[in-house]
C-alpha cells in the first residue's frame, strides 16, 4: 500500500468513496458538486491536502482523507481531518490507521502543535476506538436542535 497526496488521475474513485460515505451518514451525495468543490479546494487552499491510499499493483484506492490547516477565532493554528473513509471491503485491516499517521506526519512537519476532527454521534465504535488508541480525547459535545 503507498499513502500520497491526491492526484487528479484519482478523481473517479474518490469520488466512490465519498459516495460511500455519504451513504454510510445518510445524506445525499451531489457528484457534480463533489468534484468541483474537491477540485476548487485544492486549488484554493494551499494549507490543504487530500491524502489517499491505494493498492501498489492495481492502483485501486483504498481510503482517503482531507486534511487542513484551520485558525481559531484567537489566531491559533490547528489541524483537521474530516472525510475519513476506507473501502468497506478493506476495512478492519489498518488502512484507516495509516492514512491517520501519514496526516499526523503531515501536520508534524508543518509545525502544527494540535489535531482535531468532529465524529457524529452514530460513528462506528471501530472508529472511536481507532482515534483513542492514536491518542486523540473527546474534548468537546455539540448538541443541536433542528427546527
Amino acid at each position: 500500500m503507498i499513502i500520497r497526496e491526491f492526484s487528479e488521475s484519482d478523481i473517479d474513485e474518490i469520488t466512490s468513496l465519498m459516495k460511500d460515505l455519504c451513504n454510510l451518514k445518510g445524506q445525499e451525495f451531489d457528484e457534480e458538486r463533489w468534484r468541483f468543490s474537491i477540485e476548487e479546494k485544492l486549488k484554493k487552499n494551499a494549507n490543504s491536502e487530500l491524502i489517499v491510499a491505494f493498492e501498489e499493483d492495481t492502483n485501486l484506492v483504498l481510503g482517503m482523507a482531507y486534511c487542513s490547516v484551520k485558525y481559531s477565532e484567537k489566531g491559533f493554528r490547528f489541524g483537521y481531518i474530516s472525510n475519513l473513509i476506507v473501502r468497506e471491503e478493506n476495512r478492519r485491516i489498518g488502512i484507516g490507521e495509516e492514512i491517520l499517521r501519514y496526516i499526523i506526519d503531515y501536520f508534524k512537519n508543518n509545525h502544527i502543535d494540535s489535531i482535531r476532527l468532529t465524529l457524529k454521534q452514530e460513528t462506528e465504535e471501530a472508529a472511536k476506538l481507532l482515534f483513542r488508541k492514536l491518542g486523540f480525547q473527546n474534548i468537546l459535545q455539540i448538541y443541536e436542535l433542528k427546527i
